[in-house]
C-alpha cells in the first residue's frame, strides 16, 4: 500500500467511484474520479481482486466534470455526483440497469430511457441528522464519509427548504440551552438525532428529536422550534437509551403541535407520521408508480401488494381491481395504511399484518386461485429466496417488481426466468446526485 500509479478511469462503479485497471490487472476504485480522466492514484487498500485508491493529481480531466455547489461534497456520505454533469449521471444510471440485466444473462433490450428528475436539488422531503460535539459546542449535520464523525451542516442542497430551515436553527437552540449531544463512543449525552420531514402539499414540516432520555430542556427545544421556525407543524420525541448507532428507539410521542402532515401523489392523499416510511421524492415517486401501474390492464379481479408500507401502491392500484390485499409487517406502517385507505374513501383493500413470505406460502399451500397480479417493492436486499420460489408456485399472470437496487433486482429476475419473462423496465432517477436508481418493471407468466 502507498504505491502510486497512473490510472485511466474507464467507467463509473455502482457506489460512485471511478473504476480503472491497475498495472497488475486488478480493478482500482477511486472516489471522485470520472470516466475519461487520467489520474495519479495512491493505493490505500489491496484485496485479492481489486484495490482502492485516492487521487493525488489529475493528468486529464473529463469534459463533463462540474463544480460541486455544496461545501461538504466529498466529506459527507450523501451525494457522490455533484462533480458530474447531470446528463452524464443519468446516462450512467440507465446503463447500470442494463448492465445488471446483461450480467444476470437477461435481455437488456426491454429497458426504456431513464425518467430524469426536473429538480435534481431540493427534492428530499426527509432528513436524518446526527448530533456530535460537546455541551455548548454541539454540532448538527451529517456523518463524514465512511465514519461516524459528525460534520456540521447548516444547509443540505438536496433537501427541501423546509428541512433546511429547521437544520439552520436547531443547532443554535441546543447550544443556547446547553443540551448535551450524544457521544456514541462513551454512551453519554442526551440528544442523538434530529429527523425532519416536510410536505409540499401543506408547506409544513415535522421534527422528531431522538434522545437517550427525557429532559426538561428537550421541551424547550420543541417549543422553540414550533414557535420560531416557519412551517413547523409538530415536534415529537423518540426515546432511544440503547448504546450503539441505531437511530430510533421503540417509543415516540408528540411534544408540541401535531403529529401528522399530509402529502399527495397521483391524486391520492397520504398521512405522514413522524416515523412512517414514505418516498422522499414525491415528484419522482409519482413517475415511478405511474410506470408500474401502467403494466396493469384496465381492470383485474385481484391484486396482492407485498411489502406494502403505508399502502401507497395499494391505494393507487385500488381503482384497477375488484379487491387488493396489502401485506406489511411494520405495525406503524399498517396503522398509517388503514388511515390512508379511509382518507381516500377506498373500501376494496384488505390490510394484512404479516410477513410477505409467510402469507405467500400460505396462499400456495391452500391452493387458492392466484391473484391476477402481485406487486413487490422489497428493500435493497431484494426478494427473500422463499418469495421467489413461492411466486413460481402461486403463478400470478403478472408480477410488478419495483426495485431500489438493480443488482438484486436482476438476480431475482434471473431466478424467476424459468416461469416469467421481463416485458418492460423503466429506470427512474429518484435520488439525483446520489448513486441510487429505482426501476419499475413488468413480468408476464410465460405462455400467458
Amino acid at each position: 500500500m502507498g504505491e502510486r500509479e497512473v490510472l485511466a478511469i474507464d467507467r463509473m462503479g455502482q457506489h460512485g467511484d471511478g473504476v480503472g485497471r491497475g498495472k497488475d490487472g486488478r480493478l482500482v476504485f477511486v472516489p471522485g474520479a470520472l470516466p475519461g480522466e487520467t489520474v495519479i492514484v495512491e493505493i490505500r487498500e489491496e484485496h485479492k481482486n481489486f484495490m482502492r485508491g485516492v487521487v493525488i493529481d489529475w493528468l486529464a480531466r473529463a469534459s463533463d466534470r462540474t463544480h460541486p455547489i455544496c461545501p461538504a461534497f466529498g466529506v459527507c456520505g450523501g451525494c457522490v455526483f455533484q462533480h458530474w454533469d447531470y446528463a452524464s449521471e443519468v446516462r450512467y444510471k440507465e446503463s447500470r440497469v442494463r448492465r445488471a440485466l446483461r450480467l444476470a444473462g437477461l435481455d437488456a433490450g426491454v429497458v426504456e430511457a431513464i425518467r430524469t428528475c426536473a429538480h435534481p436539488y431540493g427534492y428530499r422531503n426527509k432528513g436524518q441528522f446526527p448530533f456530535g460535539g460537546q455541551v455548548g459546542q454541539a454540532v448538527l449535520g451529517l456523518y463524514r464519509h465512511g465514519t461516524h464523525e459528525v460534520v456540521g451542516v447548516q444547509h443540505c442542497d438536496i433537501q427541501d427548504d423546509r428541512v433546511n430551515q429547521v437544520l439552520r436553527r436547531a443547532e443554535a437552540i441546543v447550544n443556547a440551552i446547553a443540551l448535551p449531544p450524544y457521544d456514541e463512543v462513551h454512551g453519554t449525552g442526551i440528544v442523538r438525532h434530529l429527523l425532519i420531514r416536510s410536505s409540499r402539499l401543506q408547506g409544513q414540516s415535522l421534527v422528531l428529536i431522538v434522545a437517550t432520555r427525557h429532559d426538561p430542556r428537550i421541551m424547550t427545544l420543541a417549543q422553540t422550534l414550533l414557535n420560531e421556525v416557519p412551517g413547523v407543524h409538530g415536534v415529537g420525541l423518540n426515546l432511544n437509551p440503547v448504546a450503539g448507532n441505531r437511530v430510533l428507539g421503540p417509543t415516540t410521542r408528540v411534544l408540541a403541535g401535531e403529529g401528522d402532515i399530509y402529502e399527495r401523489i397521483l391524486g391520492a392523499t397520504f398521512r405522514l407520521s413522524m416515523t412512517s416510511f414514505f418516498q422522499v421524492n414525491p415528484e419522482q415517486a409519482a413517475v415511478l408508480y405511474e410506470a408500474a401501474l401502467a403494466c396493469l390492464p384496465e381492470h383485474v379481479d385481484q391484486i396482492l401488494d407485498l411489502y406494502s408500507g403505508v399502502g401507497t401502491l395499494a391505494t393507487l392500484a385500488a381503482s384497477k381491481a375488484t379487491t387488493v390485499r396489502a401485506v406489511e409487517t411494520n405495525p406503524v406502517a399498517v396503522a398509517d395504511a388503514r388511515v390512508n385507505f379511509a382518507l381516500n374513501h377506498i373500501d376494496n383493500v384488505e390490510m394484512n399484518a404479516a410477513r410477505a413470505e409467510e402469507l405467500l406460502a400460505q396462499w400456495a399451500k391452500q391452493g387458492k386461485n392466484p391473484p391476477w397480479a402481485i406487486i413487490v417493492d422489497p428493500p435493497r436486499a431484494g426478494l427473500d429466496r422463499h418469495v421467489t420460489k413461492t411466486l413460481q408456485e402461486v403463478r400470478p399472470a403478472q408480477i410488478i417488481y419495483i426495485s431500489c437496487n438493480p443488482e438484486t433486482w436482476a438476480r431475482d429476475l434471473a431466478q424467476l426466468a424459468p416461469v416469467y419473462s421481463l416485458q418492460r423496465a423503466v429506470p427512474v432517477d429518484m435520488f439525483p446526485r446520489t448513486d441510487h436508481v429505482e426501476v419499475a418493471s413488468c413480468l408476464l407468466l410465460n405462455g400467458n
